[in-house]
């Protein structure tokens, strides 16, 4: 598919950075840009920026940066041309497409095209056929109104072995398609397919930005031969332990509230957003992983269990107070009464009550695992009651942050009885068990391959040297250069040589600059749309989000009175010039110092050393006089 510039420049001013962002990153407002938890590397205090003036992203961390097309890019690990068309898609933005460039799409698509058909053919069979009329009535009979079966695209699929695959077929989608979106099953004995869902109310499963990925199934008969559940087999779209269920509805209310509610089933998802709580999602046909944890982590700090009051929902809620506390969340739980889980709950006693319940009783996870423990009588022997002690602080012992570690320690100590001395010994020693087993299970590097047995053999290349970064005033005289384009570049570059910036990225992006300048074509976006590789890409984007300011520190500690960037950018230019320039001449000079010692310490004639460190003090004084740019203020 062919993007004109134009089409990718009319998809990036429809896209809302940070609302796209946002659909990966708990943000949080800061002056006029946003801030969070790096998506690409591990952190704990923010260090990710979004600028939506200048629609970028950048992260002082791992230094990853560029426009929303990049963002997309990496985070999905997709091409250039697949991001484009989801955030055009997201967007509203038409793209040019024919007949043979659908025939040209590409498995994926193809899938998700399935899929969609699909859901739309589950609805209607729902809504709109005679045969959905006993799925509609069991729908309604929990509870679900109309507005609630359209907003989670509720279906049914007909009792037949081949009613989905006809329809698919008959809108030219092939079979072989639809087997790899897990909605037909070869037979075993004969040529040919049959449908996976027959009899069954469908709830679609969607991803984070809506897309369906997958179904889960409810037998409506009482066949005992069948399961009551059925979910889509893994895909290429579908990777069941990265996606929740219900998150593209609560992703808002989630950010909102600041927390999300993790429950069992489809139908407590369903139940709670009718009743008005929307910051729920359900694991969804799988056991909790840590991908799915991660993907909550984004969009919030705190995790609040609620499970099943059964064996099997106690083991749930542990395995989800050991993941959420692997990934620095803030975990509690909710125990319901004997006999209910969410959708029985919210259905008998309305979402006020729920919310109600749900504020009296919730718990840290440290209170939940000693009543839990108490609940099943595990404290009614001494080996039950040290039992329990290891399993809080084998819990405890999974926080990464020391602070909070030690703060449920106390709070370990004050539920158990037992003084934290005690039990810091106790935890110190699983703490370092844990961190033996990592070590274990951590895959070996391979070994370096022994050197060669010859003594004279040449030593090999040295390391490639570390990028340096460039220095603020470099940054501040780049981000000029990008943000006024070609009088700023004549300005600047007609008083700065190329070999006066940093060597690496710094000075590829002053040559990358000249050369626009010079071929009389200045658009410096294209350093910010990744036209020059990743790793200009990344500088450019980083000096733009920069939240670096010359003024305060250039008046304060070099008696250098400079206007903020926005006030007189060619003033600042001239300041961050001449302080640039002074930098390189004190380098130059200490370099000189060495020299000069070097020769007396070998007895040479210093005269020759001496002029040149005379001529460089003579150019430090011409540069503090702003000699360089026709004037003097001396």
């Amino acid at each position: 598919m062919f993007l004109s510039d134009e089409k990718i420049e009319e998809i990036r001013a429809a896209t809302d950075i940070v609302e796209v962002v946002g659909d990966y990153v708990r943000l949080k407002k800061r002056g006029a840009k946003f801030w969070g938890l790096c998506p690409f590397h591990s952190e704990k205090s923010p260090s990710f920026s979004v600028d939506p003036e200048h629609n970028l992203f950048y992260c002082f961390g791992c230094r990853k940066g560029g426009d929303v097309y990049t963002f997309v890019r990496e985070i999905e690990g997709v091409g250039f041309f697949e991001a484009a068309k989801a955030l055009a898609e997201r967007a509203g933005v038409p793209l040019p497409e024919d007949a043979a460039q659908k025939e040209r799409a590409n498995e994926v698509e193809s899938i998700y095209n399935a899929l969609l058909f699909a859901a739309r053919f589950f609805y209607i069979q729902l809504t709109q056929t005679e045969a959905g009329k006993p799925a509609l009535e069991y729908l309604r009979g929990r509870g679900f109104t109309k507005e609630t079966v359209k907003k989670f695209r509720l279906g049914y699929a007909p009792d037949a072995w081949d009613r989905l695959l006809h329809a698919a077929e008959a809108e030219h989608i092939k079979v072989e398609t639809l087997e790899k979106a897990g909605l037909v099953i070869p037979r075993r004995e004969a040529d040919g397919y049959y449908d996976r869902y027959r009899g069954r109310v469908i709830f679609p499963i969607l991803s984070h930005v809506g897309k369906v990925l997958g179904f889960g199934g409810r037998i409506l008969s009482a066949d005992k031969d069948q399961p009551k559940y059925i979910n889509s087999p893994e895909t290429t779209v579908y990777n069941k332990s990265r996606v929740l269920y219900g998150l593209y509805h609560g992703k808002q209310a989630i950010r909102r509230r600041e927390e999300v509610m993790l429950v069992e089933g489809y139908t407590d998802v369903i139940s709670l957003h009718q009743a008005g709580v929307e910051n729920v999602v359900a694991a969804g046909g799988t056991a909790l992983t840590a991908e799915q944890v991660k993907a909550l982590h984004r969009y919030c700090q705190r995790i609040l269990l609620l499970y099943d009051a059964d064996a099997a929902g106690a083991s749930a809620t542990l395995r989800g107070i050991e993941l959420g506390l692997e990934q620095g969340m803030s975990v509690y739980a909710v125990a319901l009464p004997g006999g209910e889980d969410p959708d029985s709950f919210v259905r008998a006693h309305g979402g006020e009550a729920f919310d109600a319940y749900v504020k009296k009783h919730r718990q840290d996870f440290v209170a939940y695992m000693y009543a839990q423990a108490r609940r099943t009588g595990a404290l009614d022997t001494p080996e039950g009651e040290a039992g329990t002690q290891r399993s809080i602080l084998r819990a405890v012992a999974r926080i990464p942050d020391e602070l909070v570690r030690e703060s449920y320690l106390r709070r370990a100590s004050e539920v158990l009885g037992v003084p934290d001395m005690q039990l810091r010994s106790v935890l110190e020693t699983i703490g370092r068990n844990h961190r033996r087993e990592e070590r274990r299970r951590a895959p070996r590097p391979p070994a370096a391959p022994a050197p060669p047995p010859s003594e004279s053999a040449p030593p090999g290349p040295s390391p490639a040297p570390a990028v340096r970064e460039p220095l603020p005033q470099e940054k501040i005289l780049l981000r000029l250069m990008i943000e006024h384009g070609a009088p700023m570049i004549e300005f600047i570059l007609g008083h700065m040589a190329e070999e006066e910036f940093t060597e690496g990225p710094a000075r590829e992006v002053v040559r990358r600059l000249l050369t626009m300048y010079e071929n009389d074509d200045v658009r410096p976006k294209r350093l910010l749309e990744g036209a020059y590789g990743r790793t200009i890409q990344s500088l450019a984007a980083a000096v733009m989000v920069d939240p670096y300011e010359p003024s305060e520190n250039w008046q304060k500690r070099q008696n250098i009175n400079v206007p903020r960037l926005n006030e007189d950018p060619e003033e600042t230019a001239a300041s961050a010039m001449m302080i640039l320039k002074r930098i390189r001449v004190d380098e130059a000079i200490r370099r000189q110092k060495d020299a000069l010692f070097q020769a007396q310490q070998r007895g040479e004639d210093l005269r020759a050393h001496q002029e040149r460190m005379m001529a460089l003090h003579r150019l430090r004084r011409q540069i503090e006089s702003r000699a360089f740019l026709g004037t003097d203020t001396a």
